[in-house]
């Protein structure tokens, strides 16, 4: 498969933003618009390359998300998204990076 260069590129923005979210999510503040800009950039990205991510863990995360942007939850139900969410990290991150690889190799 014939990647152009700004899909690499994008790609990898995506998978380092990945693992930075995932790992600052627990600490930075619910309501920092870094994460919607994230899912706007994933979302362009599945778009370019449809059948890439899994469209289900990706609205998954996006919902997460939202929930934790614009709703006033109490601590258990934010934990328990964010939970989620981090979990859709992983599986975005992983699937990022080994298609770079793949794409790279």
């Amino acid at each position: 498969m014939e990647v152009p260069g700004i899909g690499l590129l994008l790609g990898f923005a995506l998978a380092v933003a990945t693992v930075w979210l995932g790992v600052n999510r627990w600490t930075i503040k619910l309501d920092s618009n870094w994460p919607l800009v994230y899912y706007a950039l994933l979302v362009v990205f599945s778009s370019m390359f449809p059948n890439l991510l899994n469209p289900f863990v990706l609205y998954l995360a996006v919902i997460c998300g939202l929930f934790l942007r614009f709703e006033f939850l109490n601590e258990r139900m934010c934990f328990f998204i964010r939970i989620i969410e981090v979990g859709c990290f992983v599986h975005i991150g992983y699937v990022l990076f080994k298609s770079l690889l793949d794409w790279v190799g």
